[in-house]
């Protein structure tokens, strides 16, 4: 027996895909705190993702999860999962930061043959806490062949950098926005424990509403432009030293 909302009969169910990556750096400069407020705050957000969208009964939430260190690979997928199915396995620290990789593995899923022709924008949200440990002249390829793909360019793409930005152990930000495909967002600057959970929560919400929510996503083309436009990202309050770690 169904539990869902009976369809009445010669109606057509008008439900329609959103496909739903995370992009997880978790090098060696990720373990300690960084990894646990990641591993944390991805199960808090994933709940608060089905309430926020509780109100948009036409959207059908499928999630992955792409992991990257030294090699990138699938941490949950590349089967999608429905939202109400989703678990996030624990991720552990270790290796370098390859994310060209990363983004070539996630574009192989964006493709017109292997994207649902009806769906809506795809939501993207990369983590990390480092540079690219690859040639930048591979980065830049990578970042060539996702926007080349009609979805790779309405996808929402986020990134939170997680740390201190600059410097030989902060992440790269010029590469991050690279990225990013709402500008006006630009890149989420997670510096402190609290930061980086907040922001993780409010990018996979926001980023799922307002994609849901957005323009039609039936007609799609290289030159079509972005379909989606994303809020400005919360001021969240800085703490006093006494108060929070600073990574």
């Amino acid at each position: 027996m169904s539990s869902g909302i009976p369809v009445p009969a010669g109606e057509v169910d008008d439900t329609r895909p959103l496909q739903f990556f995370y992009i997880v750096d978790y090098s060696g400069s990720m373990a300690g705190k960084k990894m646990q407020i990641v591993n944390a705050a991805i199960r808090e957000a994933i709940p608060a993702v089905i309430s926020a969208v509780s109100s948009h009964p036409n959207v059908s939430i499928m999630v992955r999860a792409i992991k990257f260190s030294t090699n990138a690979s699938w941490h949950v997928g590349p089967v999608p999962v429905p939202i109400n199915e989703f678990k996030w396995p624990v991720l552990m620290a270790e290796g370098s930061t390859s994310t060209a990789q990363a983004i070539n593995l996630l574009a192989s899923e964006l493709t017109l043959e292997k994207m649902p022709k009806r769906g809506f924008p795809p939501v993207c949200i990369l983590l990390s806490d480092g540079c690219c440990s690859e040639e930048n002249s591979v980065y830049e390829t990578a970042i060539k062949n996702l926007l080349n793909l009609p979805w790779g360019k309405k996808a929402v793409r986020l990134a939170i950098g997680i740390g201190k930005e600059g410097g030989a152990d902060g992440y790269d930000e010029k590469s991050l926005l690279k990225f990013v495909g709402q500008k006006e967002v630009g890149v989420l600057d997670a510096d402190t424990p609290e930061k980086l959970k907040d922001y993780i929560i409010w990018a996979s919400v926001t980023a799922t509403v307002s994609s849901s929510s957005g323009k039609s996503a039936d007609n799609i083309g290289v030159s079509s432009g972005q379909a989606v436009v994303m809020p400005a990202p919360p001021n969240f309050p800085s703490v006093s030293p006494g108060d929070s770690e600073v990574f």
